[in-house]
């Protein structure tokens, strides 16, 4: 053995089937092989992990022709180096090949599934960076990561609707580039009270880069948002913990062309949380009520079909 290198192998078979009253369902069937060849190295702050992901699939079905045997070599790649021991700094760098076959429900599922769907293919890269503080007077922690990336899918999977229904399909070939910012902390005042403060943002640029004649070329996927995030934060006290979170999207667009007549607003939704934990003898009791949409906006996820006002939701939970 080499010091510091790890190996490992590891194999999985699956064996799905959709069964179903509908007259036109083919009753499909699918073996499922994966096959993972691990390699790690540890050398003082450096890690190098990579892996390689044999893939094999074969279908059958009672009516029709069921799709080729589907056959996808998946290699990745990664690394992670502290580059100061006495702090929680890290860069990393990661590579990885990915191959998707499409779900029973993408290929045939009642009007909207798609019996000709291909694999989706894609190569993605990321660099990102994760530091955490130590901690200082009040301050428990603070955390910082960062991610940039950029995706390259061919025979993207999605669902885009039709005249009366979604239906599933192919793009040729979309582009993705995006980035990933969250932060994290805590301060406790004293033992009883603690305040946790929570912000994520992302940004996509998801291009259809198919066909450069079509009219939709460089045009961003339909419901993508190119901005999106959240912030929360709860404060924790010997009565009572209230937490407020607020979940933001920005614009996007319904349909593959990016006119103003498919563009949906952006939208924010924000929920408002009360809890308790409760000791009782051998178990603990937690009471959780939720405002979710506190202030009653309405908003389409998806054109026309707006989502519900504001909604109260309890939740009672026992551990024993």
């Amino acid at each position: 053995p080499i010091e510091g290198v790890y190996v490992s192998w590891a194999n999985d078979g699956f064996f799905n089937l959709l069964e179903n009253n509908f007259p036109n369902n083919p009753q499909p069937q699918r073996w499922t092989w994966l096959s993972a060849l691990n390699l790690r190295w540890n050398w003082k702050r450096l890690t190098l992990n990579g892996t390689l992901v044999s893939t094999f699939a074969a279908e059958q079905v009672s009516d029709g022709v069921a799709p080729d045997n589907r056959k996808h070599l998946s290699p990745s790649f990664s690394f992670v180096y502290q580059p100061f021991h006495a702090h929680s700094f890290f860069l990393r760098l990661m590579y990885k090949d990915t191959f998707r076959n499409p779900s029973f429900n993408d290929m045939y599922y009642e009007q909207t599934g798609n019996r000709g769907l291909r694999p989706e293919k894609a190569h993605e890269y990321n660099v990102g960076v994760t530091w955490k503080s130590k901690s200082w007077n009040s301050l428990e922690y603070l955390s910082l990561t960062a991610d940039a990336y950029y995706n390259k899918v061919e025979d993207k999977i999605v669902a885009l609707p039709s005249l009366y229904v979604w239906r599933m399909m192919n793009y040729g070939r979309v582009d993705i580039k995006g980035a990933d910012i969250s932060v994290q902390g805590r301060l406790i005042f004293d033992e009883r009270f603690r305040l946790s403060l929570t912000a994520v943002y992302s940004f996509q640029e998801a291009l259809d880069l198919t066909d450069k004649k079509s009219k939709t070329y460089k045009h961003q996927v339909p419901y993508t948002p190119r901005h999106s995030g959240n912030v929360g934060a709860q404060f924790e006290t010997p009565w009572l913990n209230v937490g407020y979170s607020v979940v933001l999207v920005g614009e996007r667009y319904r349909m593959r062309q990016n006119t103003p007549a498919n563009l949906l607003e952006r939208y924010d939704e924000h929920t408002l949380t009360l809890s308790r934990a409760f000791q009782l003898k051998r178990c603990e009791l937690r009471l959780q009520v939720d405002v979710v949409n506190l202030t009653d906006k309405q908003y389409d996820v998806i054109k026309y079909y707006p989502m519900p006002g504001r909604s109260n939701r309890c939740t009672i939970q026992v551990k024993f």
